[in-house]
């Protein structure tokens, strides 16, 4: 049985021959569009995706800051509530924090972290005894007051006194001794 081309197939074979010639000058550029579009959807999802990682990051580094804070402030005052106590805080903080500093703003800046101490004296006025640094990777928590700390021993000699942050992690001892009212930290 012979299929019989009538004259509707025919312009549509037709039409359909003309059509692939005009293709032609798609096939100039190497790729159709569609392609080109889908290039540049994909980089745009990588971007994206690059700036949330990122964001996320940046939201880990913050949230480091803020159990540090909350871990060591609650360490000063076990510590303070027993009657002698000597212990090492042992805490984790972003790589971005170079030193956790304990100094006295109302008094003089000395000592060998005196640069530090012109840095954080912008906060001079706040109530404050505890300062990270460099400041600006805080995420906007560059001071704390950490209650029971004796500052005025801890900053006595250096004004700011100043705990070195290395790969991200610090040990502070802190001290109380039978008399003392306050907690001392060794540095």
């Amino acid at each position: 049985m012979k299929k019989r081309i009538n004259k509707k197939n025919s312009n549509f074979i037709i039409n359909l021959l003309k059509f692939q010639k005009s293709k032609k000058g798609q096939e100039t550029l190497g790729i159709s569009f569609g392609v080109i579009f889908s290039i540049i959807l994909i980089i745009f999802f990588i971007v994206i995706a690059f700036i949330v990682i990122k964001s996320f990051l940046r939201t880990q580094d913050c949230a480091q800051i803020g159990i540090f804070i909350d871990k060591f402030e609650a360490d000063v005052k076990r510590t303070w509530n027993s009657q002698f106590d000597t212990h090492t805080f042992k805490g984790n903080l972003p790589g971005s924090i170079d030193y956790v500093c304990f100094a006295n703003l109302t008094r003089d800046v000395r000592g060998e972290y005196e640069q530090i101490g012109f840095d954080i004296g912008l906060f001079e006025g706040k109530e404050a005894n505890t300062f990270f640094y460099p400041i600006g990777k805080t995420c906007e928590i560059p001071y704390k007051n950490i209650p029971h700390l004796d500052i005025e021993k801890i900053a006595g000699l250096k004004n700011p006194n100043c705990i070195p942050v290395q790969s991200g992690r610090i040990d502070i001892v802190l001290r109380k001794d039978l008399n003392d009212r306050f907690v001392d930290i060794e540095i």
